[in-house]
């Protein structure tokens, strides 16, 4: 069916004669489609002018009819392309309710910043039509497709890391790569020394395969290099894993000095170092990873669910080639293979300009809410830092950081205490992490910055614990 200047119509409702008004019985039709299946999830709609002219009706009670619909989560309206059905659309509302409370501000996750995602989507539209779709409707090895692993050693020389393809592994993120290292080079009973607060996923890593994490002490500048020789010599470890930029949870940047005291570290103690690097593209005065002068003894890690989306799911493993075998063999048992298609999406975004586009607008995002951190707990001296996508909150004697985090999901703020982080039960340092990449702009992180300092102005103003 046409119409009149011979464009195809698509769908027209069939409207009964009613006493409602008619947007409502055209809003009704509309749903009644969809829960039907006449309009599929993702169908285009015909545009509202060619609705209105096939049932004679004003071009107004079409709109009202489609912004009902709208607002119910049936249709979404993408500007300059037109009206689709939503795809999630006929699926019942109680099961398309978040996990999450919507009235708890997050501070307690550290997200990508969500309210950058409209330019990521208009980046997006473009880049899809740039998919070799040859390459990503089959199989692809374990390791990942070479063009894409060749894309991921030019990204990864931007921080300092010389890498042939053929020893990077693409994976399905962070976790997931630190979840191929364990696997493949590391046992039951081995020890991997670490600081005494670290990434949560890779405590919960090692207790699921009964690997045993050394605490070293973590300063200003990051881990201990003294006591980290110590723990070698009194500790049979086996590895040792860093974030030497923006470490997770207290945001410290390891300098050059100590990097090299690191790396030489782990040459004499014959430990493979394995290195986090999620964090670094947030740092400003980039610093060479601690692998790139150890490669033989390392295992670098960097992905973009950060840096541009967690949707992609994209991390890749630098890698000596003698363990390339053992690390391919693991990839292919716990997911076969990442997924070639946001492996293409990736390397097209990584090859073109506009990832440092994306990337710069961000981080200026980030910096307003790092000034905003640093104006609403002024006086409460969170640890420095302009781009970090979580701010490090020391607390004194009497507000135990665990009290502090139940006192602020009380009231509707989540954070997260140090304890969360501690390798071990003895650490001692009270503290808190307020992940400002999670609430959804601004303003909300405003309010959760506000509740975070009342109730820690409450508890000092009464001097007492709070329990």
């Amino acid at each position: 069916m046409y119409d009149q200047y011979g464009n195809e119509i698509t769908w027209v409702p069939d409207l009964r004669p009613s006493d409602r008004p008619t947007y409502l019985a055209l809003a009704e039709c509309l749903e009644a489609d969809i829960e039907r299946g006449v309009l599929a999830p993702g169908q285009k709609l015909p545009p509202q002018r060619v609705i209105a002219d096939y049932l004679g009706i004003n071009h107004s009670t079409v709109t009202r009819a489609y912004k009902r619909c709208e607002e119910k989560g049936l249709i979404r309206g993408v500007t300059g392309r037109g009206t689709f059905v939503s795809s999630y659309a006929g699926i019942p509302q109680h099961l398309l309710t978040d996990s999450a409370d919507p009235a708890v501000i997050e501070m307690g996750m550290v997200l990508p910043l969500y309210e950058m995602n409209d330019r990521l989507e208009a980046c997006l539209r473009e880049t899809y039509a740039r998919v070799d779709y040859g390459t990503v409707l089959g199989y692809v090895p374990p390791e990942g497709h070479i063009k894409h692993r060749y894309s991921a050693a030019k990204w990864l020389r931007t921080f300092g890391l010389d890498c042939p393809p053929e020893q990077i592994i693409v994976t399905t993120g962070s976790q997931s790569a630190l979840a191929v290292a364990l696997t493949s080079l590391f046992g039951k009973g081995d020890r991997i020394i670490a600081d005494e607060y670290t990434y949560t996923g890779l405590k919960s890593l090692a207790n699921l395969l009964g690997i045993i994490l050394i605490p070293v002490r973590t300063g200003d500048a990051g881990i201990d290099a003294a006591e980290l020789e110590a723990a070698c010599r009194r500790e049979k470890a086996k590895g040792l894993y860093l974030i030497p930029d923006c470490h997770n949870p207290t945001t410290a940047v390891i300098g050059p000095a100590q990097r090299q005291e690191i790396a030489r570290i782990v040459v004499d103690n014959d430990l493979l170092l394995i290195e986090d690097g999620t964090f670094s593209f947030s740092v400003p005065d980039r610093l060479p990873p601690i692998s790139s002068r150890i490669p033989e003894h390392s295992l670098y890690i960097n992905g973009v669910s950060k840096a541009l989306s967690t949707a992609f799911r994209i991390a890749y493993i630098a890698a000596p080639r003698r363990h390339l075998k053992q690390l391919i063999h693991s990839a292919n048992h716990i997911t076969r293979m990442a997924s070639s298609l946001s492996a293409e999406l990736v390397s097209l975004l990584l090859n073109s300009p506009e990832y440092d586009r994306i990337v710069a607008a961000k981080m200026e995002k980030i910096k307003e809410r790092n000034r905003l951190v640093d104006e609403i707990l002024r006086g409460y001296d969170p640890v420095p830092s302009e781009t970090a996508f979580f701010r490090y909150l020391l607390l004194p004697p009497a507000l135990p950081d665990d009290a502090v985090e139940r006192a602020c999901r009380d009231r509707g703020v989540q954070i997260f205490s140090a304890k969360r982080f501690a390798v071990s039960a003895g650490a001692n340092t009270n503290a808190v992490r307020l992940a400002i990449s999670g609430p959804r702009d601004s303003e909300e992180l405003r309010q959760g910055l506000l509740v975070v300092r009342d109730v820690l102005e409450t508890a000092a103003v009464k001097d007492q614990l709070i329990i």
